[in-house]
């Protein structure tokens, strides 16, 4: 399941409710990332980046959504390619997280994984096609 960050609720309400565009445009793509299990649900709700993984090789992957399916009464966009995080360190993975820019930037989705990842260094973390649901509840 995946949870919308507060920093997003807070431009939807604005653009949607009061018309209020999105700062500096809505992002040309969006990037996943990874979390590890030092992080908290509330760390992610707010937008904190200090326990994501960057040791792995390259930065935030771009991703790419399809167009929203009805999913059980609700819109869900899912995404479209699968993705492989290489060269992992030895960590525990714990979150999924979309972000609006490759680095730094703001969390716009946070996703905790089914059952957290233990990853021992140099191993690839594979993000299979349709792995990240994404809907706005």
């Amino acid at each position: 399941m995946a949870n919308i960050s507060t920093y997003l609720e807070d431009i939807l309400l604005n653009l949607v409710m009061r018309a209020t565009a999105y700062p500096g445009g809505a992002p040309a793509a969006v990037y996943c990332g990874l979390v590890d299990d030092n992080a908290s649900d509330a760390d992610m709700e707010a937008g904190t980046l200090t326990d994501e993984i960057t040791a792995y090789t390259g930065d935030r992957q771009a991703i790419t959504f399809g167009a929203p399916t009805d999913v059980g009464g609700k819109a869900t966009i899912k995404n479209t390619v699968a993705h492989e995080f290489v060269s992992m360190p030895a960590v525990t993975v714990k979150y999924a997280i979309v972000c609006d820019a490759a680095i730094a930037g703001n969390i716009l989705f946070w996703c905790p994984l089914a059952a957290e990842k233990t990853c021992e260094a140099g191993d690839v973390f594979r993000l299979a096609i349709d792995a990240l649901v994404l809907d706005l509840a």
